[in-house]
């Protein structure tokens, strides 16, 4: 299974669940990614996102599972931070794939959507360093709101 890529689209997650027999008990590198069409096909990527999810002994994995819901309410009281005053937590890490999970998706994207790094060449790595930066904000707003209480 390592260094394969296996296509989950949204329209196949159901109820919240998103199903791949093939991955039953493994934690895997999920990876979101928006991107903008031209005459209806993969163009420009806009946006990636990447987590360490875990799929059960059926292959299943819930989106709406404790981990992924304290982690959705982790950012959302980053992103309402300013109508809310109270302490922040502390903020989640951004998972980072490793340089050999990069290569694997930039070839599977040259081989299925090649327009997608061609028109944006450099979005994955970007996007990582992007992801960083917000997660520095995120640590700086949590220590300002923490000695803001005191």
């Amino acid at each position: 299974m390592k260094n394969k890529i296996y296509e989950i689209p949204i329209s196949k997650i159901k109820n919240g669940k998103m199903m791949k027999s093939e991955l039953a008990d493994q934690t895997v590198l999920m990876m979101e990614m928006i991107y903008e069409t031209e005459n209806r096909k993969p163009f420009r990527i806009s946006r990636l996102n990447f987590q360490r999810v875990s799929f059960d002994t059926k292959g299943i994995y819930d989106v709406k599972a404790e981990a992924a819901s304290e982690e959705f309410r982790i950012k959302l009281s980053f992103i309402f931070n300013d109508i809310v005053s109270e302490q922040l937590p502390i903020p989640i890490a951004p998972c980072i794939p490793s340089n050999k999970e990069i290569q694997v998706l930039e070839l599977y994207l040259n081989n299925k959507y090649p327009s997608l790094l061609i028109n944006t060449p450099h979005a994955i790595k970007n996007l990582i360093l992007r992801s960083i930066e917000i997660h520095k904000e995120e640590i700086e707003k949590m220590k300002k709101s923490h000695k803001a209480s005191r």
